[in-house]
Formats: structure tokens, C-alpha cells, sequence
């Protein structure tokens, strides 16, 4: 793990509800490296951002890490890297809260719900800053205001004192940038962090991540469902289904070389200038209730190249190549799977 920062295991991520247990994250295997892009793709409901909040133990009931490793790579300490499972950890254990929010960051999706509009902006930053290090209020205070002013808010020793809801759209997921970053985290995470924007500042915004992110060497977990904003900024991609990580690449293979049906009609789904509205390509089918998931192939109902075994068969993680890796039948051998299964 020598420049793995993080490397998810089998990540399984249920909610035990009065209808039946939602299987959010069914086995999810991730590795995020040191000063790069993954960005995680998916239709809305896939499991990303649940898979991206176990990460910090910010799951909420009725939720539960049921399984799986969460192993973070704090640094050296005399020499040896230092190993630590944080699905393990209390959700409410101090040596959580000690990683939350000063070494793995998170940048949510709605800014005007993720701050409060109670307290000034200026506060909300300063917070985190006392919490995480040994700056006096007048310090905090000061390297509020240089974090506003470095995210591109203008009059940063004014609006400091500004409440949210006085704030734009564009400002306050700044102003969100700005406190993620406040203590120099290892990790951010960016949850759709663009969603809500228009165009010129979603460009503007993504510029400052990717700024932000070479001046601070972090890496970056970055979640979408827009693949124009993978292209930009991604240097590797997980495309995800029904909880299950179904094809993982870098990028450049991911949109030239994509190999299973879901990442190709996710691709085919763009809508191009050059066609017509009754010409698009949309994928077949809804994505299935999460209390009935369907056997075999999380996949199979709304697959054009699915065949009977699918229906059957859960696909294991065939590695293509040694970066790229997928979940699929079309590249498993499973005739030596069904044979084994037919003697027992």
C-alpha cells in the first residue's frame, strides 16, 4: 500500500427498514491512490454516495457497515505506514471524529443544507479549524478568511461574516471548498459537488478542484452521474449498479474501450448535438426496486446482450487487463462455475 491511500474490501453497506434490508453496497472493492482523480459513476440510487459516506462513518440509521475492510494509509510513524480500518471504528468514536473532517473531507451535494443558517460562513470554516488544530480564534479567523479569498469569493474579509442564505449558489459551494479544505485533508470527497450549478460556474468550479488539488497533492473521490464532467477531470473511473462496482478503468479506456452493456449504454445515452430528440438512446428499463432485486446479474432486466445464465449467475470480477477490471459474464469463464454448482 505503499501509494494507496485507501483500499476499500468488500464493502457491504445495508439499511434494516420495516419493508425488508436494503443492500445499498453489496460488495464494493475500491482503491483510491495518492494525488489522483476516481471518479464514481451511476445511475441515481446506485449506492454511490452511501459507499462514499462509509468512508468518513457518516451513515445514517438505519443504515450499517455490515462487512468489509476499510483500509487507510495515515503515513509513515518511525519508518512503518501506518494501517487503520475504519470500518471497524465507532461512528461516534473519538478516533473517527479525529479523521473526520481534518484528513478525509467531504464537499456534499446541496450547500444550502450542508451549512447551517445559523452561523456565519466565517464560523462554520473557523470550527473545523479549532477542532482539527492548535490555531488560536484571531488564527482561525485569518486562515478563514486566506481559504475564502484562495477559492475565488471576492471580498473574502467581508463576506466571512455572511450568513448562507445571503450567499449564491456558486459562493456557497465555495465556501464549502473552502472549509473541506481548511485542514489540508489527505482525502476530499466531492459528492455531485456541481449539481445544482449553472454551466460557467460548474466550469469554474471543477478548474478550482483540479487547482486546489495539485497545490494541496490530495486525492480525490469524486462523485457523478455526468460523464462530460468525468472526462474533464477523472484520471480513473468505477461505474456502479445496484451497490456493485460492475467496471472500473481509467478514463481513457473507460469512454474508447468500455466493456460491459451498462458503461455502453451509459455512453450511448449522451445526447449529441448533431441528433435529432426522438434519436437518443436512452437505457431500456427502470432500475429495480431496491426490496426486489433481481437474481443473477443485477443487470440482466434491462440488458440487450443478456442470456439465461445471466438470470441465474452472479458475475465475479473478471481482471481484462491489469487496470482494467469488470463484472460480467460475457468475459467470465462459468461453465466450470455451473458444473461445480450441478455436483453439489
Amino acid at each position: 500500500m505503499d501509494n494507496t491511500l485507501i483500499d476499500v474490501k468488500d464493502l457491504k453497506v445495508h439499511f434494516f427498514t420495516d419493508e425488508g434490508v436494503v443492500r445499498a453496497v453489496d460488495g464494493v472493492d475500491l482503491k483510491l491512490e495518492r494525488g489522483r482523480t476516481l471518479s464514481l459513476v451511476g445511475e441515481s440510487g446506485c449506492g454511490k454516495s452511501v459507499a462514499c459516506r462509509a468512508l468518513m462513518q457518516i451513515v445514517r440509521n438505519p443504515g450499517k457497515v455490515v462487512a468489509g475492510e476499510i483500509l487507510y494509509n495515515r503515513g509513515a510513524e518511525g519508518g512503518q505506514a501506518e494501517i487503520i480500518d475504519i470500518a471497524k471504528m465507532d461512528p461516534k468514536g473519538k478516533e473517527i471524529r479525529d479523521i473526520r473532517g481534518k484528513e478525509i473531507s467531504m464537499i456534499f451535494q446541496e450547500p444550502m443544507t450542508s451549512l447551517s443558517p445559523m452561523y456565519t460562513v466565517g464560523n462554520q470554516i473557523i470550527e473545523n479549524i479549532l477542532l482539527h488544530t492548535n490555531l488560536t480564534k484571531e488564527q482561525a479567523r485569518d486562515l478563514a478568511i486566506k481559504l475564502l479569498d484562495q477559492v475565488g469569493i471576492p471580498r473574502a474579509d467581508r463576506l466571512v461574516d455572511e450568513y448562507p442564505f445571503r450567499l449564491s449558489g456558486g459562493m456557497r459551494q465555495r465556501s464549502m471548498i473552502a472549509m473541506a479544505l481548511s485542514c489540508n485533508p489527505n482525502l476530499l470527497i466531492a459528492d455531485e459537488p456541481t449539481t445544482a450549478l449553472d454551466v460557467t460556474t460548474q466550469a469554474n468550479i471543477l478548474d478550482l478542484m483540479s487547482d486546489l488539488q495539485k497545490s494541496y497533492n490530495m486525492t480525490l473521490l469524486f462523485i457523478t452521474h455526468d460523464l462530460g464532467v468525468v472526462a474533464e477531470i477523472a484520471d480513473e473511473v468505477a461505474v456502479m449498479y445496484l451497490g456493485k462496482i460492475v467496471e472500473k478503468s481509467d478514463v481513457y479506456t473507460i469512454f474508447n474501450s468500455p466493456r460491459h452493456p451498462y458503461t455502453q449504454a451509459l455512453l450511448k445515452s449522451i445526447p449529441k448535438i448533431a441528433i435529432k430528440r426522438e434519436d437518443l438512446d436512452p437505457i431500456k428499463g427502470m432500475v429495480p426496486n431496491p426490496f426486489r432485486r433481481p437474481g443473477g446479474c443485477p443487470f440482466h432486466p434491462r440488458c440487450p446482450q443478456a442470456f439465461a445464465e445471466c438470470k441465474v449467475l452472479v458475475p465475479t470480477t473478471t481482471q481484462l487487463t491489469p487496470n482494467h477490471s469488470v463484472q460480467c459474464l460475457l468475459y467470465e469463464n462459468f461453465a466450470n462455475r455451473i458444473a461445480t454448482e450441478q455436483k453439489q
